[in-house]
């Protein structure tokens, strides 16, 4: 497969925005490419205009490729950024696509390690087990016998990501330089999150390490299970772990038909991403039913490791103290959390998002414990900071989502789940933590530090503060933002003004020479050479405007 190239990947997008309805977008985004008028003349005949908004949106999301669908997966859980119905339609995008060939596989495998399939392992099944927009899995046993799962990247993928991060990186810097929403929401820093996500995803020796690390973190519980990491038979492209023999917590009849007892699976699997969370402050980022099994021992296993969440010390504070909060219908407390985990480049009714957080908990007041839906008063949450203009910092977005998503797995699998009652010791654990003697004296003792060195070097800078004034040399920066449209536009301005002084230039010289003068011949010829001159300088000038023109939109695009 030949390597796919920038201003392919641009066509194909420009493409699917125009055949999905989306053009106004290419005009909004300053989008003027010679190719991009010819798609803009024409609209596809498969056009639905009984579709709404959000179903446009998510159609077009999924015909844009894997880069894409996956950057609307994310979107889906960050309610902070999106409107509801808008999160709730991106919820269904879909992460399965067609198989590759096995061809195209084996010659990726040889190419990672050097040796046939053959020789790699015993079997090897040539259909896959399962296909998604990144890679496959087939099932294989190794030569000693040790069945595994083998996950091959699906070829070209890489490349085609890449392309596409670039496009966006590229049309976020124009979006936050001439929209207040873009500046509001930061999308640069967005476009940077999900390119780190998507590179993160595409690295399978990082799924191999997330892997092995939760298998370390939890060796000695007999009750989870976390897949080996075959280290020989792995690369950035080939994932080989042990394979997992279980149902899925997604497939309830078989769990029923077994005879699996699904309050007790439920509470291993819920529990082990508590310690996750709360104890080791490093947990599986993708609480899907289909990533969790039931073994035939009674243990919970888990795959699928390509995202994983960190948490700092601090942040494991945050999220307690937040649990806390909720629990103890304190809105106060839940809305100076809030502001302290979230960003914004506007003025903030700090006042109000307390107000609308407390109103938000006395909604579930009265409701009995099995009648609070935790994910909806998570995403309730989150859907009422975006509204307020806030943007919730990713470390703890990714876990207030992991969270609810993690209430909506224990509920599909134990309708008799109660999350309050579930995650309550480990919040009031960490609190405990933080208010013990020895954990507070160290963070006085960090505290005091901070204090001691700032107020060090205090003096030194009054000193040098007044002696800059004294010397005049008290300067003021000032960067204002949003300027470039308009500077673009002074710039055009000024090329046709000076561009039409050169034509008029031109013209009064031929009408001079042509008209019949008594001026000696050699003036004449002086005058025709100046001219000349000026002829050279005006062709020089209009190439030297359009070189700009062109180096500015192979920048852009």
């Amino acid at each position: 497969m030949s390597p796919i190239t920038r201003s392919q990947r641009y066509r194909r997008i420009v493409t699917v925005l125009v055949d999905e309805g989306f053009g106004t977008v290419l005009d909004q985004l300053g989008i003027r490419a010679p190719w991009v008028a010819g798609v803009l003349r024409r609209r596809s005949a498969e056009e639905d205009p009984s579709l709404s908004p959000e179903q446009r949106v998510r159609r077009t999301l999924e015909h844009l490729g894997p880069t894409f669908a996956k950057i609307g997966q994310l979107l889906s859980v960050r309610r902070d950024l999106v409107p509801a119905s808008f999160a709730d339609e991106l919820t269904r995008l879909q992460d399965e696509m067609a198989p590759f060939p096995y061809e195209e596989a084996a010659a990726e495998i040889e190419s990672a390690f050097g040796q046939p399939v053959g020789e790699l392992f015993a079997t090897f099944e040539r259909e896959p087990v399962a296909a998604a927009s990144i890679g496959q899995v087939h099932l294989a046993t190794l030569p000693d016998g040790t069945p595994v799962a083998v996950k091959v990247q699906r070829p070209g993928i890489r490349e085609i990501i890449d392309a596409d991060l670039d496009i966006l990186r590229t049309q976020a810097r124009r979006i936050h330089g001439r929209t207040d929403l873009g500046r509001r929401f930061d999308v640069v820093a967005l476009v940077e999150e999900f390119s780190r996500v998507l590179r993160e995803e595409c690295d399978y020796v990082n799924e191999a390490e997330n892997a092995q690390r939760l298998r370390a973190a939890f060796a000695d519980d007999p009750t989870v299970s976390f897949p080996a990491v075959h280290w020989d038979l792995t690369s950035a492209t080939v994932l080989t772990l042990d394979r997992i023999e279980g149902i899925p917590f997604n497939r309830l009849e078989a769990l029923d038909e077994h005879g699996v007892d699904r309050q007790e699976i439920a509470r291993r699997g819920i529990t082990c991403y508590y310690e996750q969370i709360f104890i080791h402050g490093f947990y599986h980022a993708d609480p899907h039913p289909g990533n969790l099994f039931a073994m035939p021992d009674g243990r919970v296993a888990f795959t699928d490791f390509g995202r994983a969440g960190v948490l700092s010390a601090e942040a494991k504070a945050h999220v307690a103290d937040l649990l806390v909060a909720i629990i103890g219908q304190d809105g106060e407390l839940a809305g100076d959390i809030l502001l302290e985990v979230s960003r914004s480049t506007a003025d903030v009714d700090a006042i109000g998002l307390k107000r609308d957080v407390s109103n938000l908990i006395r909604k579930y007041y009265d409701l009995r414990l099995n009648q609070v839906d935790t994910r909806e008063l998570i995403v309730e949450v989150m859907s009422l900071i975006g509204k307020r203009g806030l943007v919730l910092e990713s470390e703890f977005a990714l876990l207030l989502t992991t969270l609810a998503t993690i209430q909506a797995l224990g509920t599909a699998v134990d309708p008799e789940f109660h999350f309050v009652e579930s995650v309550k010791p480990f919040a009031q654990r960490i609190v405990a933590e933080q208010t013990r003697p020895e954990t507070m004296a160290r963070g006085l003792t960090v505290t005091m530090r901070r204090t001691l060195k700032a107020l060090q070097g205090f003096p030194d800078n009054v000193n040098r503060a007044l002696r800059r004034v004294a010397d005049g040399d008290l300067r003021m920066t000032v960067r204002p933002g949003g300027f470039d449209p308009l500077m673009s536009r002074v710039e055009q301005a000024i090329d046709r003004l000076a561009f039409a002084l050169v034509v008029s230039a031109f013209v009064l010289g031929f009408s001079w020479l042509l008209a019949p003068t008594e001026l000696p011949w050699w003036l004449e010829v002086i005058a025709a050479f100046a001219l000349v001159c000026a002829a050279g300088v005006g062709v020089w000038f209009f190439l030297s405007i359009v070189f700009r023109r062109w180096r500015q939109r192979r920048h852009d695009y």
